[in-house]
């Protein structure tokens, strides 16, 4: 069969996944853009407003607040989760009796749904009679604890369940990259006097430089599209304490009809979540080099 006919045939084969990928991806962003410039309140005409939307959201303080919670929410799930994931990778790396089934109670919590894991962890932190609660109180401390009902804490919380629910799954990422390191290096490491936190230290994580981009850019991911969490736990509050951009687009669509302001919002955040992810992404490829 001719070249020319073999990639004929092959672009019939892409179109389908391209028409798709238009009429799914590519027009609802750009649709979202030209809502964000209109004062749609989900039904009816929309009605040109220019950048208003987009000033409102800065000078009314909406922007900003999102944009923090969100920025600390993924850096707790970027940063807690991959040093506890390493941390859990690293001891299911050693000898130890039982490891395989140590592994499977490490990766149940992936496995769970959101609605689970947020009943579950709903109970956890219930002040008066939660576990955690309980457990403090033993000790004597914890009697006013109310972790989700609390301005300081909630959005940490709630950062904290999602550290605790992907856990398994950047934990069995970083074991395959443990066991893709070559015995040979680490014997050497050992003939060279090196003690088990220096061959760890020095061979073992720069020799995960591409495991370690994978679960951050995953931490990133799951950071910045934060909301069932947020909206099974927490609801946003405190007051706006623990609105995540997800959740807030979400909640001045559905809840306060505001659609147009809310595709204002949406509009940012994938510029915004867009830049971060490229300046992320370039960071550890470039970490990845050195390494």
């Amino acid at each position: 069969m001719p070249n020319k006919k073999k990639k004929e045939i092959l672009l019939l084969f892409i179109i389908p996944a391209l028409v798709f990928y238009l009429i799914f991806w590519i027009a609802p962003v750009l649709m979202s853009f030209f809502y964000g410039l209109t004062d749609w309140n989900g039904l009816g005409d929309a009605n040109y407003v220019g950048f208003d939307n987009f000033k409102f959201l800065f000078k009314d303080g909406t922007l900003s607040n999102a944009m923090k919670n969100t920025v600390v929410y993924a850096l707790v799930v970027v940063i807690w989760g991959n040093v506890q994931a390493l941390a859990l990778a690293l001891l299911l790396n050693m000898k130890l009796k039982a490891r395989g089934a140590f592994r499977t109670i490490f990766y149940i919590p992936a496995l769970f749904s959101t609605i689970v894991v947020a009943f579950i962890w709903s109970y956890v932190y219930a002040p008066y009679y939660g576990m955690l609660y309980e457990v403090l109180g033993k000790i004597g401390i914890g009697q006013n604890l109310n972790l989700l009902g609390s301005t300081g804490t909630a959005l940490i919380a709630v950062a904290f369940v999602e550290t605790w629910k992907t856990s398994g799954t950047m934990t069995i990422i970083y074991l395959a990259g443990l066991q893709s390191i070559p015995e040979e290096v680490m014997e050497s490491a050992r003939i060279d006097g090196c003690t088990a936190w220096q061959s760890t230290a020095k061979v073992k994580i720069p020799m995960l430089a591409n495991t370690i981009t994978i679960n951050v850019m995953l931490g990133l991911i799951n950071g910045f599209k934060s909301f069932d969490y947020v909206f099974a736990l927490t609801g946003g509050g405190p007051g706006t304490s623990s609105g995540t951009l997800m959740y807030t687009i979400y909640k001045m669509a559905f809840m306060e009809g505001q659609f147009g302001k809310a595709e204002a919002l949406a509009a940012f955040a994938f510029i915004f979540i867009l830049l971060i992810s490229v300046i992320a992404l370039t960071i550890m490829k470039r970490k990845e080099i050195e390494a």
